[in-house]
């Protein structure tokens, strides 16, 4: 049986989730600031679908406040395109939790091909939505998504196990687990 968590463990334990999400979209943007290719996985949102499987579905506030912080910290995206994105991406995750048992393999894999092509697809078209007489070309959008997506499944497929062991991250864990 599972210790009773002080009150202070979810408090740092939410911190370090911002901390890791934060270094995660920063690593991310290293990458694609230094790469041509468009198979950069997300990453602070693999670590979001990562946490959110083992997470209480209350939580999903909070990841995706955090999540939207950490991305907009190292990204030139406006916040609440951010956030409305990460928001959307994160319920298509939670839809699928209730399919698929996201922490493990195929869950977690689907729950974040799901999420982060729906990002991705969602930022492009608030991108071309800002341009000055532009129309949006929704094909192109989620035409464009597909490798991050792909990208990003592997990342969860491989790296899951592995994010879900940061330090840190445990009193975020639900009781059930």
């Amino acid at each position: 049986m599972r210790a009773a968590r002080r009150p202070g463990q979810r408090i740092v334990g939410w911190t370090l989730f911002f901390v890791w999400a934060m270094s995660l979209a920063g690593l991310q943007g290293l990458l694609t600031r230094h790469s041509a290719g468009s198979f950069i996985p997300d990453a602070a949102l693999v670590l979001s679908v990562v946490v959110l499987a083992r997470a209480e579905a209350g939580d999903l506030g909070l990841i995706v406040l955090l999540t939207a912080f950490a991305r907009a910290a190292t990204s030139g995206e406006p916040p609440l395109v951010l956030l409305t994105g990460i928001l959307g991406a994160l319920l298509a995750a939670l839809l699928l939790r209730g399919a698929f048992e996201l922490s493990g393999p195929l869950g977690r894999t689907l729950g974040t091909l799901a999420a982060a092509g729906f990002f991705q697809a969602f930022v492009l078209i608030a991108r071309d939505a800002r341009g000055a007489g532009s129309t949006i070309d929704f094909v192109a959008a989620f035409g464009s998504a597909i490798p991050v997506a792909i990208a990003s499944a592997i990342a969860a497929l491989v790296l899951g196990p592995l994010l879900a062991r940061l330090p840190g991250l445990s009193p975020l864990w639900s009781r059930e687990w």
